[in-house]
């Protein structure tokens, strides 16, 4: 009897715990698709694999709509079913197609000019005259 009460109490708080996971994730989301808002751009990764890029559309209580720029129509996703929402999408795109992160740009930007800025100094510093 207490073996059967002992299993049936382990498992509704192993389910809890799940349920509340969940829920927390899918409120998070929430927020950050309100802080975006209504017309706003928006990167979308849903936790079955593609990326989503548009702008929000709609803003409801259980899922979210945004017109997606690359398929040119209106998807609507629900908020349990997305891993991670993004501010902005990269306007251009990489050699296999894919939209480039933003940062990505910035981080390319700042390599290069550290590379020629290190030539120039190894350059001046190495003339003998």
């Amino acid at each position: 009897m207490l073996r059967r009460f002992l299993f049936w109490f382990v498992a509704l708080l192993l389910s809890t715990a799940a349920v509340t996971g969940q829920t927390t994730q899918a409120g998070k989301i929430r927020q950050q698709v309100g802080k975006i808002g209504v017309l706003g751009n928006i990167t979308v990764d849903v936790q079955s694999g593609p990326k989503y890029y548009g702008s929000v559309s709609w803003i409801g209580a259980d899922d979210f709509s945004i017109n997606e720029v690359d398929q040119q129509r209106e998807i609507t996703l629900r908020y349990g079913d997305v891993k991670r929402v993004r501010a902005d999408y990269g306007a251009s795109r990489n050699i296999r197609g894919q939209r480039i992160h933003p940062h990505t740009k910035l981080i390319v930007m700042l390599a290069v000019v550290g590379g020629l800025l290190t030539l120039a100094f190894v350059a001046v510093s190495s003339d003998k005259s």
